[in-house]
């Protein structure tokens, strides 16, 4: 099932994010968005404003939900519970 996302979330490999596999993701979007965690991180404003002007989705949305509920089990984007910034992890070392 293609969702509003453009891709199915439950379809992506089921595997600790490499460099490789991030830009061999066939969503262009979602390259992005991984790509802007990966340094300092953005904040919850800026996951919602990604969401919005990318996607046209509020975070709240069942295919927001389903995305970052299927990121954070494979471990590849996480909030901080110190700072609250959203992250992108590379080699995450959670157990599949």
């Amino acid at each position: 099932m293609t969702s509003s996302l453009g891709f199915d979330p439950l379809t992506l490999p089921n595997s600790p994010l490499t460099m490789s596999l991030l830009v061999g993701l066939e969503s262009s979007s979602l390259r992005k968005l991984l790509k802007n965690g990966l340094r300092r991180g953005m904040t919850e404003e800026q996951v919602r404003a990604f969401f919005l002007e990318t996607w046209l989705l509020d975070l709240e949305s069942s295919e927001a939900v389903q995305l970052f509920g299927v990121l954070e089990t494979r471990g590849w984007l996480t909030q901080s519970a110190e700072t609250g910034l959203w992250k992108t992890h590379l080699g995450s070392s959670k157990s599949f």
